[in-house]
């Protein structure tokens, strides 16, 4: 079944090159899906937290024909080093690592949740590397009562220790592939089985204590303290290429369930109330927003066709590629 699954999901002609970069103190891992032909241009994919660069597949796979398509595996996810401590800086590091070490020129950059932020200040820092950039559920997460406050910023900083001071750090536990391949679909119950079992295989290592466990790196909670997501949003006016912010249009479900943070959460409802969705779209000096019906956070799980042909529609028009 194993070798079923791994036929239909990466067959061996389409199977990208695993490559490992220098990124100043550490190393991270990318996926390298090849040059259709002399000279295409580029495409940079970044993952969300706690997940990896196969995570994109999908994306890569229907572009790689156009495309030179890389798949970037953050520091402390995937293949990648782990340090222990993680801020925005560090991750922006990371992608400039990429782009510089794999010579790709102004590149389409692609980035999913934690890596869309990750990539819009990049692109706000950066403004001339870019060719276009796809920021899909990348607007940051939804706003919470008391945001701003005294006493919210006191939590935040409380819970944030709590949080480190309950880490394990050797990562959970998991008995075999069967059990991570279950949690994944617990988790995104629309995703084909036989592609969350690879997703299983290609996100577990070995436990210390026998069995498996995660790839990512435990501590990646700390990234959060470092983002100020006021500054973020003031970063999004130095976007100087065209963008597009893709939303999935039950994406509301997954932020009451997995974090408790937003109060949409309704059947049906994106995570961004539409007057807060605007004020933030209207921060980039040029951007088209697309919202994919029936797909919740993970829209590359659950509507992969509609998002590249949303994302192939963008480029076409925009970039002429």
């Amino acid at each position: 079944m194993r070798g079923e699954i791994k036929a239909k999901v990466n067959p061996a002609a389409a199977k990208p090159a695993s490559v490992r970069l220098r990124s100043h103190r550490i190393e991270v891992a990318a996926l390298d899906y090849g040059e259709p032909t002399p000279g295409a241009p580029s495409m940079l994919l970044i993952h969300g937290m706690r997940d990896l660069a196969w995570s994109l597949d999908s994306v890569a796979q229907h572009f790689r024909d156009r495309f030179r398509v890389v798949s970037l595996d953050l520091r402390g996810h995937g293949d990648s080093d782990h340090v222990g401590y993680y801020a925005l800086a560090h991750f922006i590091l990371d992608l400039r690592a990429a782009v510089r070490g794999l010579g790709l020129d102004r590149p389409v950059l692609i980035g999913h949740s934690f890596g869309g932020e990750v990539s819009a200040q990049y692109a706000g820092l950066f403004p001339e590397v870019l060719g276009a950039l796809v920021l899909i559920e990348g607007l940051g997460p939804p706003p919470w009562e008391g945001e701003g406050s005294r006493e919210a910023g006191v939590y935040w900083a409380r819970s944030m220790v709590e949080r480190l001071d309950q880490i394990d750090p050797e990562g959970r536990r998991l008995e075999n592939v069967d059990e991570a391949t279950r949690r994944i679909l617990a988790s995104h119950p629309g995703l084909e089985p036989g592609r969350a079992r690879f997703l299983a295989e290609q996100g577990v290592r070995p436990h210390p204590a026998g069995g498996l466990r995660w790839k990512w790196d435990p501590y990646l909670v700390t990234s959060w303290g470092s983002f100020n997501f006021g500054q973020m949003e003031q970063m999004w006016s130095r976007i100087r290429v065209p963008t597009l912010a893709v939303n999935g249009a039950r994406s509301g479900e997954f932020w009451r369930r997995d974090l408790g943070r937003s109060k949409r959460g309704g059947e049906g409802e994106a995570y961004l109330a539409p007057d807060e969705l605007q004020r933030r779209l209207a921060c980039f000096p040029d951007v088209e927003c697309v919202e994919i019906p029936g797909a919740g956070h993970m829209v590359h799980f659950d509507a992969p066709d509609l998002l590249n042909a949303a994302i192939d529609a963008f480029l076409r028009r925009r970039t002429g590629s």
